[in-house]
């Protein structure tokens, strides 16, 4: 057989964690290749490096005599490589027959032709073709995707643990098909798996892989004996009280066997010496991993009780019959919102087309033929799930993730009549008021390069800014849809906590996620708010919702409206003469053009960026990285495809921002050594401080403050110290923060320039009064061009 795939030296990790350590390895035509290993291990590591979703950083790969390291994974798919990724990565909203066209898409094929070919291969999906795919059951999703797979004819497919959460007859099943696809069409396979008898089923060789690196081969008939490699490797042992010690390199050549427990030495015995079962009575009923001894040990420890071994072990045997209800939780497809708009996944755009570095990925995907945003471009912020679109949040250990499921303001849009044409880079899990934490690297001021163009929607604000888009999506938990705004010259608004709901974007704390509209006028920022309001039963922020019909305030004009000039929010420490001149100016401005215009003291908003503190870090440390994204105690809608991705961050915390890693680790240090009493007290003191609001709100209907203390800042050097890092990402919080503990709306609106760069003045309204600011923001608009004011 001649060599259809050679892998020398492979390296490959994330950002600066290394995972795989010089990967040699070859696949011959027709040839079914195991990868056999535990969690962690890098399997999957190695099958998204063959397929190009994580760049080599050495080594070699040759495929038919083609050097692709520098190919990009579509190219891989072209020259004839599939891949089917662990959890399926199948579309749940679309019909089996829209997922099989989503393999066709690229391969220029007749799409009827080719579903009719791979449907003959996989009869079990005719009756199905018109059944959501998050409908079926598990081994019905895995038929389904590895067809999608195959649908394009690859000469190699890539499978990642094909078992999991699978039946056992569609296991023989996936047996049968790929034996036969090997016979009859020379389909080759790199298999990786965790599961000893589904592996030797079909492997001509199987690799051992741990901890990044090859660290043995079976081949022959041995390769086809669970026994014998479960005795070479430790897999399938039980959560007996003595562990198996390490595994031997393997060979070709049985070694002598390492010593066992007896009990597991006689598990082995027994059944090398019977005839090998059936597969589906070999197989495991159990689609959930049970716990290891050694981890209930661990659990116990981490609990602060004290067991001996066999009190342990008494406690597993007991609880297996409450762990078989998490096989039928695992065993029901998710119920998951719909994916109405057929798509592609996008590209990464070359730094020719992305100056700024604001787009992550750029894509066009169409809306309704009619509605309010019919011609309407729109970037969305990259915390937003966009089905089958990647997304990373800012953050190196989320790169590779590939939302089910589109966000609830994403299905509005699009039934709106709005063309979504990308994803704006954020910063790094949202954590910076500053544009310099993005994991690919920081994102530029569209009016002057090198400088910040605010966060952490700072792509949605450049974007904008720079006229590319018509309007963005942007996210707020301390400020980050008004401190862009603010930079950017743009107008950005935070509405009523829970107004916009959040359900299908990647939360930092519950209580302070606000999504809302950045946009190049008023009129666009009110007609987005009214597409996107409303409750839609599936996010608990969502309590008492109030919506308007926004764009019939913006020519309303100013007058009557009584408009509260806050002291406290001039004269900060940061703050710049110049910033605070023109926002006075601005307040001038509304003087004249109607409105009632009084200087007056809120003491307590001085308290508001100390309030926010414990709950914003606190609460993300708990909820966003703990919780893994979602925590629990809240009713509503998980992405559990971000959930289950967004975990593997604990392997890479090296990674993470430093302004993320001095978030948590205030955060951690009070939740473990103050018990979270601060994050209590502070929930307490936010209802006194949105009193502290209201009782001046009473009397007036708006506030006015500087949005930033100051203009957008020069971008930080790569080197510079830990404080300025972190000084350019939180020291424009002190006037936006507050408004994310109270929950009230709060929008910037542009006033001004100075030395080239644009000034955010923000109006602050009553709760679900949008409405009256944009009535001011409007008036304001239309009396003049804001740069020249």
């Amino acid at each position: 057989m001649s060599t259809l795939l050679k892998v020398s030296g492979l390296r490959a990790g994330y950002g600066r964690v290394p995972v795989l350590h010089g990967i040699d390895l070859t696949v011959n035509e027709g040839e079914i290749l195991g990868v056999l290993g535990h969690n962690g291990m890098g399997k999957s590591t190695l099958l998204k490096t063959l397929m190009g979703i994580i760049p080599a950083s050495g080594g070699s790969m040759v495929f038919d005599g083609q050097d692709m390291v520098r190919m990009r994974s579509s190219g891989r798919a072209q020259l004839g490589i599939g891949y089917v990724p662990q959890g399926r990565g199948i579309f749940p909203n679309l019909s089996v027959r829209d997922n099989l066209r989503m393999g066709v898409a690229a391969h220029d094929m007749d799409e009827d032709s080719a579903i009719d070919r791979v449907l003959a291969d996989f009869p079990r999906l005719v009756r199905l073709l018109d059944r959501d795919g998050g409908a079926l059951s598990g081994g019905e999703q895995q038929l389904l995707a590895l067809a999608r797979c195959l649908i394009s004819e690859p000469d190699l497919i890539l499978l990642d643990e094909p078992t999991e959460g699978i039946q056992p007859s569609i296991i023989d099943e996936i047996i049968d098909l790929l034996k036969e696809l090997n016979r009859r069409d020379g389909l080759s396979i790199i298999l990786v798996e965790q599961s000893l008898d589904f592996i030797t089923a079909l492997s001509d060789r199987v690799l051992l892989i741990q901890k990044g690196r090859i660290m043995g081969e079976v081949a022959g008939s041995e390769a086809a004996d669970p026994a014998l490699i479960e005795e070479f490797t430790g897999f399938g042992a039980s959560g007996g009280k003595a562990a198996k010690p390490a595994p031997k390199p393997l060979g070709a050549a049985k070694p002598a066997a390492p010593p066992q427990h007896a009990a597991t030495q006689a598990k082995t015995q027994t059944t090398r010496s019977a005839a090998p079962a059936p597969l589906q009575e070999r197989m495991s009923y159990m689609t959930v991993q049970r716990p290891t001894h050694a981890q209930m040990k661990t659990i116990v420890e981490e609990l602060g009780m004290h067991m001996s071994d066999a009190r342990v072990q008494e406690f597993l045997d007991v609880m297996q019959g409450t762990l078989d209800a998490y096989d039928i939780v695992d065993a029901l497809p998710d119920y998951l919102p719909p994916v109405l708009y057929p798509r592609t996944s996008g590209y990464r755009p070359t730094a020719d087309e992305n100056p700024m570095n604001a787009w992550y990925v750029k894509t066009e995907i169409k809306g309704a033929p009619r509605g309010p945003l019919l011609g309407r471009t729109i970037a969305l912020k990259d915390n937003v799930c966009l089905a089958g679109v990647p997304m990373m949040n800012g953050a190196a250990t989320l790169k590779g993730y590939t939302p089910d499921l589109d966000a609830t303001i994403v299905t509005r849009l699009l039934d709106a009549g709005a063309t979504i044409v990308g994803k704006a880079h954020c910063e790094y899990f949202c954590l910076s008021g500053g544009s310099h934490t993005n994991a690919t690297g920081a994102v530029h001021n569209p009016h002057k390069h090198g400088y910040s163009a605010g966060g952490s929607s700072s792509g949605s604000g450049a974007l904008v800014g720079a006229g590319l888009v018509d309007m963005a999506i942007g996210g707020d938990q301390g400020g980050s849809i008004r401190m862009p705004a603010s930079f950017c010259g743009v107008y950005g608004m935070k509405p009523t906590h829970g107004l916009v709901p959040y359900s299908g974007i990647m939360p930092i704390e519950n209580t302070i996620d606000h999504a809302g509209p950045v946009t190049q006028t008023v009129m666009d920022n009110a007609l987005m708010l009214e597409v996107i309001a409303g409750a839609d039963g599936l996010d608990p922020r969502q309590y008492d919702v109030v919506t308007d019909k926004y764009t019939a305030a913006v020519n309303r004009g100013v007058s009557g409206l009584r408009i509260g000039v806050v002291k406290e929010g001039f004269g900060h420490a940061s703050s710049e003469a110049d910033v605070d001149a023109k926002v006075r100016a601005g307040a001038e401005m509304f003087r004249r053009l109607g409105a009632t215009v009084d200087e007056i003291s809120i003491p307590w908003h001085l308290h508001g960026p100390a309030i926010w503190t414990p709950i914003g870090l606190e609460g993300l440390t708990n909820q966003m990285m703990l919780g893994n994204g979602f925590g629990t105690g809240w009713e509503g809608l998980y992405t559990t495809s971000l959930l289950d991705y967004h975990s593997n961050w604990r392997s890479r915390a090296d990674e993470l921002s430093d302004t993320l890693k001095i978030s948590m680790l205030v955060g951690q240090y009070h939740l473990k050594h103050t018990r979270g009493r601060y994050y209590a007290k502070a929930q307490n003191l936010s209802r006194q401080l949105r009193e502290e609001y209201n009782k001046v709100l009473a009397s007036y209907d708006l506030l006015l403050m500087p949005t930033t203390p100051m203009k957008a800042t020069p971008l930080p050097p790569p080197d510079s110290s830990l404080a300025l890092w972190t000084q350019r990402a939180f020291e424009m919080l002190p006037n936006t923060s507050p408004f994310d503990v109270t929950g009230h709306p709060a929008m910037s609106i542009p006033c001004g320039m100075s030395d080239g760069l644009p000034i955010g003045l923000q109006l602050i309204g009553r709760r679900y009064e949008e409405s009256t600011i944009y009535r001011a923001a409007g008036a304001f608009e239309q009396a003049g061009d804001w740069r020249k004011m």
